[in-house]
């Protein structure tokens, strides 16, 4: 009969246990995560998601960067992420920044920009009310960036109907002024009577101190035709606008120019500037508008 030796015995219950110690450490290491675990073993970790707002490329999207575009305080540069041929996020990398008052200016209103570039899914929007320079830079970054990813833009056909309007008021009456029209898609009935055009070729009219003169802006191109803005000029004073010039490229373009045209003459007077709003569904008249204003104004020395 064999004798049992408790010592072995201790020895072997002692070892047994070191090593279920050794393995639990082995398993449960300090900063090892599930999805560490899950790698070590073979399998594949969870995708990770990026936080929102944090401007990170969806799966599948790509970033696009449109041209600068300058303005008087400085250029505009926007960005795109598109995925599925859909504008998915919008942000400005350049802003106005030559003083403290540009810089509060673009705070304020690059964010409008960039929530109506992704719900428009265009350029067609609206500038934003006292960032008119900081809006048309952005716009035409917007557009660029688009015409760089290939993403269809509906343009000036895209407008609203408006409601009937004359030319400025303050114009000689008895010439033929795109009259108002109403409807969807921008159409209209046609061509009204307005508020009429001023005859001349721009030369100054009358003689004395306070005397009325015409100035005639430069033509400004768009991608639907030539926008040229004539303005009357007295005392200093902007008494009426008018555009000589407008989009004609389609019977289209034409309708949104009816529409649009007697609000942006108006604008105009009522502003005594070029600081006006776009119209809204005509966005590429308006900035044309906007452009042959500044230049006539210059012109005027106002």
């Amino acid at each position: 009969m064999k004798r049992k030796h408790p010592l072995r015995r201790t020895m072997v219950a002692v070892a047994g246990t070191a090593s279920a110690v050794a393995l639990l450490l082995t398993l449960k290491q300090p900063g090892t995560s599930v999805a560490g675990a899950a790698s070590q073993a073979g399998g594949a970790p969870p995708p990770a998601s990026a936080p929102a707002g944090s401007g990170a490329v969806p799966a599948g999207g790509a970033t696009v960067l449109g041209d600068e575009a300058d303005t008087q305080f400085g250029p505009v540069q926007v960005e795109l992420t598109l995925s599925g041929g859909r504008i998915t996020g919008a942000r400005a990398v350049k802003v106005p920044g030559t003083d403290a008052n540009s810089r509060k200016i673009a705070e304020s209103s690059v964010p409008k920009l960039n929530q109506a570039a992704v719900a428009a899914q265009s350029a067609e929007i609206d500038t934003v009310s006292g960032a008119t320079y900081t809006s048309q830079g952005y716009i035409r970054s917007l557009q660029s960036a688009l015409d760089k990813a290939g993403v269809a833009d509906a343009g000036d056909g895209t407008g609203q109907g408006s409601a009937p309007g004359a030319g400025s008021g303050a114009d000689t009456p008895g010439g033929d002024e795109p009259g108002g029209g109403t409807g969807s898609g921008g159409e209209g009935p046609g061509y009204g009577s307005g508020g009429g055009s001023v005859a001349g070729d721009g030369s100054g009219q009358g003689s004395g101190p306070g005397a009325a003169e015409s100035v005639l802006g430069d033509a400004a191109g768009t991608q639907y035709g030539d926008v040229q803005v004539r303005l009357t000029v007295s005392g200093g004073r902007i008494t009426g606008a008018e555009a000589v010039k407008t989009p004609d490229s389609d019977a289209n373009s034409r309708k949104i120019a009816a529409g649009a045209v007697p609000k942006l003459n108006q604008a105009a007077v009522a502003a005594q500037s070029a600081e006006i709003d776009t119209v809204s569904g005509a966005t590429y008249t308006s900035q044309g508008y906007i452009r042959s204003l500044q230049s006539a104004l210059d012109k005027a020395g106002l």
